[in-house]
């Protein structure tokens, strides 16, 4: 796995501290008095240990993914099965973690009728500080097992989120064609971006689920013992609570379906006008482009809003619960004649505050869990669907060295291409409309739609042979090459190539990166073998011609180079590989004549002489010099043999070199004309308004420079150092109802803490003995106090759900139209998958 620039090459003291260290987390003291002093930066930071690498954890997760289900069959849920299977040891940990911290949390509150009376009473100074002892052992055993827990739910979380990046990015690259129509870009950006970090965020709160409730019945049972069958009506409560939020749990699940799935629209959209924003810009399309997207957005704001209620339902109703609770049990002992003291007042108070924390994170618990749940149907979904078979082609190793050994070859091959998403994309919105409760169940996409464009297909090519593909446009050619690689479905026949394979795209495929990086690949560097590359692909004059030669950086779009450098460059790329058999797809269609000739020369025939190559060319000129021609038409191969072989059997070869020849006449005509019209007096330069207005000191806006002594284009990513500025909070703060807004919310929180407060109040004030207990009025203030405090806790919540959905509008309009109308320097600069991770989380 690739390590961040800078990166420390220590390991972390994590993997060697002792157990006290591990105990008292100060094995990272080190680092926190070094954050302490300076920012830190990537050098600081010490290496995870191996078992916690993405490399290892992805490894763990692969073996153990179920062996039932095959890509493109139905199955279960293999996502959670294969986590399970792979991490549960750490589940586990965390769980036996969580127990241990329910164990000692309800010491303190045990131990408040004792203090009460033992301050009444009196007593020795012994027993009161063996109660102060047990008190602050309890305490420090309850705060080590709460930090590991969070701890160790944490590092679980963070190997399960690289597990599941790694695997979805693995995915990417085996998705079948009518697969990766129906996942594009944008949604596997989602995919690793919303849906990975989703499932390795709920690590912990997974065991909140069973935990709070068993935490909620200790403390009802402890209360059972101070207040008696009173406490019944809790457990009531707590049932009625139960069912309220189980089923708005469970249509809060299908809004969060078609939200991700209108997520998953946007995305598409977006990464579809990023591709095309020099077109887009060109034709000034950005407003209609923009009023699709924000259509889009639009609709995906509306389901994000209805699940955000039914969120900000469970929240008030979790969070009036314990308040309804306490008056539900102290109305209840005071009808019932139940004796209440300041020690039994303050106890149940205490324990009543000890399901504050369970009962209020309940729901983020659940929703949590929700969002996960919905993210796991999406991943099993997406790792379920259609791969390009392994058994599609036969690869065989290359160690016979005879030169009549057959290295590719095809027999009765009959292909198709997945065309399932383009039938599905046109049924698209009519699924969605139909399958509003049914999404959940439809774990894989439907059954691929082959379309079949090769047929009859018989070819061998030998070892060393140059082999050329020709053909009138649509006849197949590029599809052959796609054949022989695996990447269409074999519908019957059969495919083998011997040794390793290099493919050259018809359209360049550029890194962002150096030149020299995108031609080494990864691979080591071999300085003479790199030298012969680069002059072998007509590359040595462009890098003389640069400053920085071939440490020049190109960006993901190239916008420095030529398409012929491009091209070049991807070619190169492939030589280096040294390969067995080179499949080329027309890669002298963005070079002039010279540069093909010269290529063809040096690098088919000269640097690759001896290797295997299958070219597919428009260019008649090279067919003289090659070993064998495959003729296709109509998806089928019409002609095979030699050039002079095939001009005299006539037929489609001859058309197509007599077409060749007419349009090279053509382009010579062509050529003369423009040599007569360039011969005419020389134009006389008029100074361009740019020019003129620089000399009349007027603002002049450029494009922004390449900065000087750097080969640098991609900008860096800005990232902020330090504590969150208060602008930050300012600007989301105000950014929907301006200072009115933050001052109503605020002053809302204020008056409902103080109601909040007032409760506990007026239980110790009526508790006191200061003033004759009076049951009727005791109960009378506490449920209006409790009735105010909860009305409050209503609107406040309703308040923030909708000032938050607001924000994040405004906040997305604003970004999005800051990128649509950035000038074209910003894209070419910025890496699209910037970009999309910025759009995709908001």
């Amino acid at each position: 796995e690739e390590e961040p620039s800078g990166a420390s090459e220590a390991a972390t003291s994590y993997a060697t501290a002792s157990w006290l260290s591990l105990a008292t987390f100060s094995w990272i003291n080190p680092l926190i008095t070094k954050g302490y002093r300076a920012a830190l930066g990537a050098q600081d930071v010490p290496q995870v240990a191996p078992s916690d690498t993405a490399e290892a954890a992805y490894a763990l997760f692969v073996s153990n993914w179920p062996a039932a289900p095959a890509p493109g069959s139905k199955a279960g849920h293999p996502v959670i099965t294969a986590l399970l299977r792979s991490f549960w040891p750490q589940f586990l940990l965390t769980a036996a973690l969580g127990v241990a911290h329910l164990s000692v949390m309800y010491i303190g509150p045990s131990l408040v009728d004792r203090f009460v009376q033992f301050v009444r009473r009196g007593g020795d100074m012994t027993d009161g500080l063996r109660l102060v002892g047990i008190l602050l052992a309890g305490k420090a055993a309850e705060t080590l097992a709460s930090h590991h827990y969070e701890f160790q739910g944490q590092k679980l979380g963070m190997r399960i989120h690289a597990a599941l990046l790694a695997v979805v990015y693995r995915k990417s690259l085996r998705l079948s064609t009518g697969a990766r129509r129906a996942h594009g870009a944008g949604t596997i950006v989602n995919y690793m971006e919303v849906d990975a970090e989703e499932v390795s965020n709920v690590t912990h709160e997974l065991h909140n689920l069973w935990l709070m409730p068993l935490q909620i019945a200790v403390a009802l049972a402890l209360l059972y013992t101070h207040l008696g069958p009173s406490v019944l009506t809790a457990v009531a409560a707590i049932a009625v609570v139960t069912v309220v939020v189980a089923l708005a749990n469970r249509r809060n699940m299908e809004y969060q379906f078609k939200f991700l799935g209108k997520r998953d629209e946007r995305m598409k959209a977006i990464t579809e006008l990023l591709n095309y924003m020099r077109v887009i810009k060109l034709q000034a399309w950005e407003e209609t482009f923009g009023s699709k997207i924000s259509e889009l957005r639009e609709a995906e704001l509306g389901w994000l809003a209805k699940s955000m209620y039914f969120m900000c339902a469970n929240t008030i109703v979790l969070w009036s619960g314990p308040l309804a609770m306490t008056v539900l049990v102290f109305g209840t002992c005071v009808l019932t004649g139940v004796k209440l003291d300041a020690g039994k007042v303050f106890t149940a108070t205490a324990f009543f505050r000890m399901l504050d924390g369970p009962m209020q994170s309940f729901p983020e618990a659940i929703a949590a869990v929700t969002q996960a749940t919905v993210s796991l149907g999406r991943l099993d979904r997406y790792l379920l669907d259609a791969e390009l078979a392994d058994t599609t082609v036969e690869h065989v190793l290359d160690t016979d060295t005879g030169p009549d050994r057959v290295v590719v070859e095809v027999h009765d091959g009959m292909f198709a291409w997945d065309v399932r998403g383009k039938k599905e994309s046109a049924k698209e919105e009519e699924e969605n409309d139909d399958s509003e409760g049914e999404e959940d169940e439809r774990i894989v996409e439907e059954a691929p739609v082959l379309e079949t464009v090769l047929k009859g297909i018989n070819m061998k090519v030998r070892k060393g042979e140059l082999a050329a593909v020709v053909g009138m446009v649509g006849s197949g050619k590029s599809s052959l090459l796609s054949c022989i690689m695996g990447e269409m479905d074999k519908v019957s026949g059969k495919v083998r190539v011997c040794g390793s394979t290099a493919y050259v795209a018809q359209t360049a495929w550029i890194q962002n990166g150096t030149i020299q990086e995108n031609i080494l690949f990864g691979q080591p560097v071999d300085a003479e073998r790199y030298k012969e590359v680069t002059r072998s692909c007509c590359l040595q004059k462009d890098l003389e011609m640069m400053e920085f030669g071939d440490q020049t950086e190109i960006g993901e779009r190239g916008i420095n180079l030529s398409g012929g450098q491009k091209q070049r460059i991807q070619l190169a790329r492939a030589v280096y590989q040294n390969c067995d058999v080179y499949l080329l797809d027309d890669v002298f269609s963005a070079v002039d004549a010279h540069t093909g000739s010269y290529i063809f020369k040096e690098c088919l025939r000269g640097m690759l002489k001896g290797k295997t190559i299958l070219l597919v060319t428009h260019q008649v000129d090279f067919l003289h010099n090659v070993d064998n021609i495959f003729v296709m038409k109509d998806g089928m191969i019409a002609q095979s043999g030699k050039f002079d072989e095939l001009l005299e059997a006539g037929s489609g070869f001859s058309a197509l070199v007599a077409a060749h020849d007419s349009s090279m006449e053509l382009v010579e005509h062509n050529r003369q004309v423009e040599k007569t019209e360039h011969s005419q007096p020389a134009v006389v330069r008029i100074p361009s308004l740019r020019s003129r207005s620089i000399g009349k000191g007027e603002k002049v806006i450029v494009a922004p420079e390449i900065e000087a002594a750097t080969s640098k284009i991609i900008q860096e990513e800005e990232r902020e150092s330090g504590q969150v500025s208060w602008r930050v909070y300012k600007l989301y703060m105000t950014e929907a109802w301006g200072w009115w807004g933050v001052v109503g919310i605020f002053g809302l929180s204020l008056v409902w803490q103080a109601s909040d407060m007032a409760s506990d109040y007026w239980l110790s004030y009526e508790t006191s003995g200061v003033i004759p207990f009076n049951p009727s009025l005791f109960i009378g203030v506490y449920v209006a106090i409790a009735g105010v405090s909860m009305v409050l806790q209503v609107i406040k919540t309703f308040l923030e759900t909708v000032m938050g959905l607001q924000t994040a509008q405004i906040f997305f309009r604003k970004m999005f139209d800051s990128i649509l109308h950035a000038p074209m320097s910003f894209f070419d600069t910025t890496p699209s998958g910037r970009i999309l991770s910025r759009v995709s989380i908001i």
